[in-house]
């Protein structure tokens, strides 16, 4: 039995143990309580292969080419990532096909699927979605003086870069001259600046250019244990359209940036390249003589367009204790892209205003396999 016990544990841990460790294994594991604690009898015990062939104690990530006798883990409990919305299902899709090891208490490796250790994203809140159906963005009429204006914690009801700012505090200056500039601070998140300007001699157009800096999320991915502390700079343009064609007022957005990352005290991530971004919207409205509006819109959430990680994972251990892996690049851009078409219709009733909106997402999070969702909101505004 303990032959054949030993057998299961060499296939087990896929010849990565010695027949030293692998015996030393069963005696450490091994029932020495009660009646087994006689060492005359029992000598080390009685063999407990379910205790053998399971982790001792909480398994952790040692780094690829690290010891196993001089490195500390982290452990798997507190290694993940979770995604933001911009990356989709990137990393997760990279991942899902991918195993890697972690090592318990007796230096025994185990597998793991590594796409188990990310959290692919949800996409924007139905609160934030409620935002923006009550105060869609629209771009800011030329004030005639300076005007000075401060939000505490603000709602980002953007789609672009600027989405990354929900919960940030701003503070505005816009100047009769067309300049208008905002400053962002979520303190240990994000801070930045945007600068825009609309010509006077133009003022259907809009450029605007923008900086943010993440401290502890990478376009709002948030790594964890081994996969270390994810941050970004990110820099950015947007242009924008607003004119009227007959009775119908039509409106474009259009944004892209660089976002330049960083990574530390990470198993997993070696570095991660530079990556490009866009968003945009189209959007269309129609009022109608008795007060009522008709509007539509057409818009992409902030995506990654190009980008990659390169990953070294653990895959195992040699019999002297060095742990090995394998490299890989993975690529940072969704599978799919996330349109929202958006109808509204707002009514005059009983001194206010009646507002009903649905929104239809195609490949919601950016992921080419999710089936497409409706969103239905109603609203009312009254003085």
């Amino acid at each position: 039995m303990v032959s054949g016990g030993l057998a299961v544990m060499k296939q087990l841990f896929r010849g990565q143990l010695s027949n030293t460790q692998l015996v030393s294994r069963l005696f450490a594991t091994a029932k020495k309580s009660g009646i087994h604690a006689d060492r005359s009898i029992y000598g080390q015990g009685l063999m407990d292969l379910g205790a053998a062939t399971n982790p001792w104690g909480t398994p952790a990530f040692m780094g690829a080419g690290s010891s196993l006798a001089n490195a500390d883990g982290l452990s798997i409990e507190t290694s993940f990532v979770s995604l933001g919305s911009p990356l989709g299902d990137s990393l997760s899709r990279s991942l899902n096909q991918q195993e890697v090891t972690a090592f318990d208490g007796l230096g025994a490796p185990f597998w793991f699927e590594a796409g188990n250790f990310t959290a692919p994203s949800e996409g924007a809140s139905v609160a934030t979605r409620l935002n923006r159906f009550l105060a869609p963005p629209q771009r800011p009429s030329i004030p005639t003086a300076w005007q000075f204006n401060l939000q505490e914690k603000a709602t980002a009801t953007e789609i672009g870069h600027l989405a990354l700012t929900h919960g940030a505090s701003r503070f505005t200056m816009a100047g009769p001259q067309g300049i208008a500039a905002t400053v962002f601070q979520k303190p240990q998140e994000v801070e930045g600046l945007t600068l825009s300007w609309t010509p006077a001699s133009l003022p259907a157009f809009t450029m605007e250019a923008g900086y943010l800096n993440e401290n502890q999320s990478l376009l709002g991915s948030q790594g964890s244990g081994a996969f270390g502390q994810l941050s970004g700079e990110t820099l950015f343009l947007s242009a924008g359209l607003d004119t009227r064609l007959g009775d119908w007022q039509l409106a474009a957005q259009g944004e892209i940036g660089q976002v330049s990352p960083a990574v530390s005290q990470s198993r997993f991530i070696d570095n991660v390249s530079s990556l490009s971004t866009s968003a945009f919207r189209l959007a269309a409205s129609r009022p109608f003589a008795n007060g009522s509006a008709l509007r539509f819109s057409l818009s992409q959430p902030l995506r990654v367009n190009s980008g990659a990680a390169s990953l070294s994972l653990p895959t195992g251990r040699t019999p002297g204790g060095t742990v090995v892996g394998k490299t890989l690049s993975a690529p940072l851009a969704p599978s799919g892209r996330q349109l929202d078409l958006s109808a509204q219709l707002d009514l005059p009733w009983l001194g206010g205003d009646l507002s009903l909106g649905a929104t239809r997402s195609v490949q919601p999070g950016h992921q080419q396999s999710a089936s497409p969702e409706w969103t239905v909101f109603t609203g009312y505004r009254a003085t």
